[in-house]
């Protein structure tokens, strides 16, 4: 049974792994792609629709499969531009109001600006070290590419494998409304 609130469906995400960028749909069966990419139970991910193209290269087609499966091992980031509902669980205001902070990291060849929530204060040590969720959402995220400045991987939402993470910091609380 669906849970409410939880659309079924399909959504399209573009997945970074270390060498290429692989854009797909997904189905999600009644859950959110957040709460698949953070599955334990499962290390692969089941694809439709699939592009493949090298992030030097992210706009030329190499191969499209009608199907593949993806190892959530080497996800880097899975940028989600539209469907974003599908993406993330609203969270309930009785856990407390979230507060959105400015944030900047660095994975292997990107680095990553964006804004991050929080409910109370801000704990980077929590997030990445005792949070269970291994792929942590990043809202207006905009991904740089270091050797290549000019290529750039932007999102309304982006989950970031933490595993990649070199750096992590926060800047400011940021004004919504």
């Amino acid at each position: 049974m669906t849970q409410p609130g939880i659309r079924t469906g399909t959504i399209t995400v573009d997945f970074l792994t270390p060498t290429h960028r692989i854009s797909a749909q997904m189905v999600l069966r009644g859950r959110v792609l957040g709460d698949v990419l953070n599955d334990v139970r499962t290390s692969f991910i089941p694809l439709e629709s699939v592009f493949l193209s090298r992030l030097e290269e992210p706009a030329r087609i190499l191969k499209s499969f009608g199907a593949a499966i993806l190892s959530k091992n080497h996800i880097t980031m899975a940028i989600v531009n539209v469907g974003v509902e599908m993406a993330l669980k609203a969270v309930s205001p009785a856990y407390g109001s979230r507060k959105a902070y400015g944030m900047f990291a660095t994975i292997p060849g990107f680095e990553i600006e964006g804004t991050i929530e929080f409910v109370g204060r801000p704990d980077l040590h929590a997030l990445l070290v005792t949070n269970v969720e291994r792929f942590i959402p990043i809202m207006n995220a905009r991904a740089v590419m270091c050797e290549r400045p000019g290529t750039n991987f932007a999102g309304e939402l982006v989950f970031v494998n933490r595993d990649f993470i070199g750096l992590l910091s926060l800047s400011g609380e940021v004004a919504q409304g």
